[in-house]
């Protein structure tokens, strides 16, 4: 048995097989959202952390890890970077048990991204990479899964647009 294809002599592998055949093909794309959303906006990275951390939290997301990108880069001797540079990872495990059940090589796409750095506009820059890009990467497609990972594009999208909006 392979991830891939599932079990052939398991009987519910088989009526799943023949109902895909039976229905049209249907495009998972969200075709609103890019793959890399980013929108800037007048803040202190100092208010734009807490504005990701608060949205983050009453999403009911958690916020993993926090990376200071510039920060490290600096520490590094490098002086001419981006500033206010930082990913932060942020997922919701029971998310993560729907999305990795039938396909746990996606494990490695995740926790979820939010990101900031400040522009040559002098603006700070809050982006995401968008969760369902996962979907291509599916050995196995779950319509559960992937219908959840849609609702976290936009659960993200919403997420950086409260907090442009804010300002």
């Amino acid at each position: 048995m392979s991830w891939e294809t599932g079990d052939p002599w398991d009987d519910d592998y088989k009526s799943v097989k023949e109902e895909k055949k039976e229905k049209k093909v249907v495009s998972f794309e969200n075709t609103d959202i890019p793959d890399i959303y980013e929108r800037s906006v007048d803040l202190s990275i100092d208010e734009a952390d807490l504005l990701i951390r608060s949205e983050l939290e009453s999403r009911n997301i958690k916020l993993v890890h926090v990376l200071y990108i510039t920060r490290g880069i600096e520490e590094q001797g490098y002086k001419d970077f981006w500033k206010d540079m930082r990913i932060y990872l942020a997922c919701n495990l029971s998310n993560g048990y729907v999305i990795f059940k039938h396909n746990p090589q996606l494990v490695g796409l995740f926790p979820c991204r939010l990101y900031t750095y400040r522009n040559q506009e002098g603006k700070l820059v809050i982006g995401m990479v968008k969760p369902s890009i996962a979907i291509k990467y599916m050995g196995n497609p779950d319509m559960e899964a992937i219908k959840l990972l849609k609702q976290l594009d936009k659960t993200f999208k919403e997420i950086v647009d409260t907090i442009v909006e804010s300002e």
